[in-house]
């Protein structure tokens, strides 16, 4: 092969991933921008309404629509001619917004009862009828949106995500926060974001669709996406189960806490964004090369110590963070904060141990992620009867944790990856003992008391010294020094 062309293509796929992560980064990083704004304009049980119908949208897009998607990108990708690539396009957009449909006329239709349900009073029926337009808007505008990764157009899907996060951000504030409707504003601005994104992914994907509906190419994909169903909702699972047992044993304003809590640790899987999307593709692309597994192992290393920077400020500053940007209601959520970051960080190392992947054992994966579900359900509902939301952090931590050993264990036979585990081990130590110094840290009345952060700060810097030390080795150190060289000769010019 060309190694000109070797490399562009390289470059190409980098920056496409890159902007893919940015896309990612923009729409989560909206989530958290909104949490003063909502927290403040709603009450802890109002936003237990979102939480609650966060929780069914997820579900939702897992299952209503039979993981289409997944089905339209694997064939699309291996179509012989333009025609079947549209026929199959086609016909999976159509199905999903039939299938979307029929799932917001149920919810309107019987909204009475599934609002007393769902919602325990919170929320008028009208309120979940309004939730489950936008939810069916939004499958169907991530559809379209997910067209135009196949037509490789990149700079297209920033755009629709931008589209999404100032509309569903721009009607939202100004209901809740201007208008001050309540909590239908916020779902109001889901469902105008949705459409706002769709309209703009349908103007640039309008190439690959047409007036077709094929029945055996839609049996065709189905075939290859219902098994995908079950590994979709086991994690689901390993997302929300804590959520749900939280709102069934503690109730909806406990579970208005502890979501606006969880978002603010998934800081840390937003930032990894960007990493994963970058790193997947080459690996999989360069698995069988000499020297790919060593750099693997190289970026775990560097990838732990970053860690040890985001994790343990978080984790230190978890009072400070939750007692300025919310309000007096969720400021109990500081004690669960560090532990729900530890856990979010967890649950971003997969991509590190890819030999399930590559040894494409998917059934596997599956079986791993349905028994990290069951794993989840079974903590959660012993720990937090016991300890609370303190619990419910903690399920949220063992599981992603467990599930990463079986990832770690399950995929040495079909890729190695030379981590150099007392290494590791270390860094993931400092990580674990600057999340227990969070949560035992004496509150200070004071949030940015000086004396308390000069403390915090020191043991921080001492923390991440040692990680860069014994996390690292030489050879570690040497990499990371020349490609910071070539950065900075790369901004000279």
């Amino acid at each position: 092969m060309n190694p000109e062309r070797t490399t562009m293509g390289l470059q190409r796929l980098g920056r496409d991933t890159l902007l893919y992560g940015l896309s990612t980064l923009l729409v989560r990083g909206l989530q958290i921008f909104l949490i003063p704004v909502y927290s403040r304009a709603l009450g802890s049980g109002d936003y237990g309404v979102v939480e609650t119908v966060a929780i069914a949208g997820a579900l939702v897009n897992l299952t209503v629509a039979l993981e289409i998607s997944q089905g339209m990108a694997r064939y699309i990708a291996d179509a012989p001619d333009e025609r079947a690539r549209r026929a199959y396009a086609s016909t999976a957009v159509g199905f999903a917004a039939l299938a979307y449909a029929a799932f917001a006329l149920a919810v309107w239709a019987f909204s009475d009862g599934l609002a007393h349900w769902l919602l325990a009073g919170q929320a008028p029926p009208k309120t979940l009828a309004l939730a489950a337009a936008a939810i069916a808007i939004n499958g169907v505008f991530v559809i379209v949106q997910d067209l135009l990764r196949w037509q490789l157009r990149p700079g297209s899907y920033v755009v629709a995500s931008l589209a999404y996060a100032l509309g569903s951000a721009g009607v939202g504030i100004w209901l809740v926060a201007v208008q001050e409707v309540g909590v239908a504003g916020v779902f109001w601005g889901q469902l105008a974001g949705a459409l706002l994104g769709m309209v703009v992914s349908l103007s640039r994907a309008s190439g690959l669709l047409e007036r077709v509906f094929d029945a055996q190419r839609l049996q065709t994909m189905l075939r290859y996406s219902l098994p995908l169903v079950l590994s979709g909702a086991a994690v689901f699972g390993n997302l929300f189960i804590d959520r749900i047992v939280v709102r069934e044993l503690l109730g909806l304003e406990a579970l208005g806490v502890y979501g606006v809590t969880a978002r603010f640790a998934s800081v840390v899987s937003i930032l990894a964004v960007g990493l994963q999307a970058a790193l997947s593709p080459l690996v999989f692309r360069h698995w069988r090369e000499p020297g790919t597994a060593a750099t693997l192992g190289r970026i775990c290393r560097w990838y732990l110590v970053a860690m040890v920077a985001l994790v343990g400020a978080i984790a230190l500053l978890s009072a400070p963070i939750m007692g300025t940007l919310t309000g007096p209601a969720f400021h109990g959520g500081s004690a669960v904060l560090p532990l729900l970051t530890l856990g979010a960080m967890f649950s971003t190392l997969y991509v590190f141990a890819p030999g399930l992947f590559l040894g494409e054992r998917t059934g596997r994966v599956a079986l791993l992620n349905v028994a990290g579900a069951m794993l989840n359900l079974f903590a959660a509902l012993l720990l937090t009867r016991w300890f609370g939301l303190l619990g419910a952090a903690l399920a949220a931590t063992i599981a992603p944790a467990c599930v990463f050993a079986g990832y770690l264990a399950l995929g040495r036979p079909w890729f190695t990856v030379p981590y150099r585990a007392p290494r590791i081990a270390f860094t993931l130590t400092l990580v674990v003992a600057l999340v227990l110094i969070g949560m035992t840290w004496p509150t200070n009345p004071t949030l940015w008391d000086p004396a308390t952060l000069v403390a915090k700060a020191a043991l921080w810097c001492l923390c991440l010294g040692l990680a860069v030390a014994l996390g690292t080795d030489a050879a570690d150190r040497y990499q990371a020094s020349q490609v910071l060289r070539a950065l900075a000769r790369q901004r000279s010019h």
